[in-house]
């Protein structure tokens, strides 16, 4: 990996398509090897194989590659105790690309801020929410490879939450409440004394 330091002192990480070259060249021959049993995916579909096992470097969910490519759980899993060791070069190669993204997200946006920060105009305009987007789209793709901190941000549109529907109830049982009137029954019943004939 190399590092170039700019006019402005800023660097930036550059990897050779070599490291590259070298996973994928390992991934064929891993496919090939265990593609030797007739019945594995790896003999049957080399090119499927190769992207469940890239699916899975990137860190997707299991469920969502059995959803979405069409497989059983025990191909994942036996892929999985296959090529371990694969899947790991793989996901620290992924990690890195996206810490780079990050760096290069961040030197932007610094960037972007000092010239929004020179232009009053400009600056008005702007959503801090547009600017800081791209940025937590590369941090939480950095944290799924590296299965660290995994945070979700949302945005929710105008819909109420169910938080929010309990709420409007509990307060429209208050306001009820407050403006009835306390009803007292009393059980009253004209009953002549019994004589005792």
């Amino acid at each position: 990996m190399a590092v170039d330091v700019d006019k402005t002192g800023q660097y930036s990480l550059h990897r050779g398509m070599g490291e590259r070259a070298a996973i994928r060249k390992e991934v064929a021959k891993a496919i090939v090897a265990a593609g030797e049993n007739g019945r594995s995916i790896e003999a049957r579909q080399p090119e499927r194989a190769a992207r469940l096992l890239e699916l899975m470097a990137e860190g997707r969910s299991w469920k969502s590659i059995v959803r979405d490519e069409g497989v059983d759980w025990y191909t994942l899993v036996g892929l999985r105790a296959r090529h371990k060791g694969l899947i790991e070069k793989r996901k620290e190669i992924v990690a890195q690309d996206a810490m780079e993204l990050i760096e290069g997200a961040r030197m932007l946006q610094q960037e972007k801020m000092k010239m929004l920060a020179e232009d009053e105009g400009a600056l008005k305009r702007v959503n801090i929410r547009d600017l800081a987007m791209s940025y937590g789209i590369y941090a939480d793709k950095f944290f799924m490879a590296t299965d660290g901190n995994r945070v979700t941000i949302e945005h929710k549109g105008g819909a109420p939450s169910i938080e929010d529907a309990r709420k409007a109830i509990e307060e429209a049982r208050a306001k009820l409440r407050a403006d009835a009137l306390e009803v007292v029954t009393k059980n009253v019943t004209n009953e002549s004394p019994s004589s005792g004939s």
